[in-house]
């Protein structure tokens, strides 16, 4: 019985495999190291090196492997539409179950035995004191000791105390109008920079809005929903309202990455 056709996840890892092996021969004929290809195109070695090997999981979504795909093409002279043809359907890459694993259950820890408290000794104790104070009640040296005591009369307040309660007590409407802020209509707007160009894409609520060489600043309105995924992102900075410029992350954070005012 001959071996079956092999799945079509293979396929598109042999497709990969092999773009990627012809961006390498291509790389080497040029006389090209990894780190001057990546210079080159402005793009971190790590994703250059996953590319040639075709290594999915360490790559980017499928749209930016096919976008890498045809730029190194291009730049090395190989037709870049039937490089990206030859990828085919590339897979998504497995999410890694580390963190579950490691944390696959809480430990529980043996309860401790708690003391049970006992409530009889107060009990009794208070027992006594109740019968004493009874016996101590029924005597007339406490009907005499009453009657030394006259009732006391109950204040009177003032006719016009509803009206000082009043006056004393602040308008709760005059509290929430100190404690509100005036509403702002401006709209926030970042700034995105790079000190050399480098590759960026940009995508809100999930749509492209952008993806291309980032030379310069770049101003982004209305921020929220508006995620980053660059190449380099310890060239990008990101610039918010009243602050500093901050680094977009480390060589490695090739992810998206959100831009969202509070970050």
């Amino acid at each position: 019985m001959g071996a079956g056709r092999m799945p079509a996840e293979h396929d598109s890892d042999h497709g990969l495999v092999m773009v990627g092996r012809k961006l390498a021969e291509q790389r080497a004929a040029h006389n090209l190291s990894q780190e001057q290809l990546a210079a080159q195109m402005h793009m971190g070695i790590e994703q250059l090196s996953a590319l040639e090997r075709g290594d999915v999981g360490k790559l980017p979504e499928p749209v930016f492997i096919k976008a890498m795909v045809r730029r190194l093409s291009s730049h090395l002279g190989l037709d870049a539409d039937a490089m990206v043809s030859q990828l085919g359907q590339i897979p998504l890459a497995t999410p890694k179950n580390d963190l579950l694993t490691a944390h696959s259950g809480p430990s529980i820890e043996p309860s401790r035995s708690i003391p049970r408290f006992n409530p009889l000794p107060l009990l009794a104790v208070a027992g006594v004191c109740g019968v004493a104070v009874a016996a101590w009640i029924g005597t007339p040296k406490l009907i005499e000791l009453v009657r030394q005591f006259p009732p006391r009369q109950q204040a009177t307040l003032p006719a016009n105390s509803a009206d000082l309660t009043l006056e004393s007590e602040p308008e709760a409407s005059e509290i929430v109008a100190d404690q509100a802020e005036p509403a702002t209509t401006e709209s926030l707007v970042l700034t995105i920079s790079s000190g050399e160009p480098s590759w960026i894409a940009l995508r809100r609520n999930g749509v492209i809005e952008f993806e291309g060489l980032l030379d310069g600043e770049r101003q982004i309105e209305q921020p929220d929903g508006v995620e980053i995924y660059a190449g380099r992102p310890d060239l990008i900075q990101v610039k918010r309202p009243e602050q500093t410029g901050q680094v977009l992350g480390g060589v490695k954070d090739i992810r998206w990455i959100p831009l969202n005012a509070e970050r």
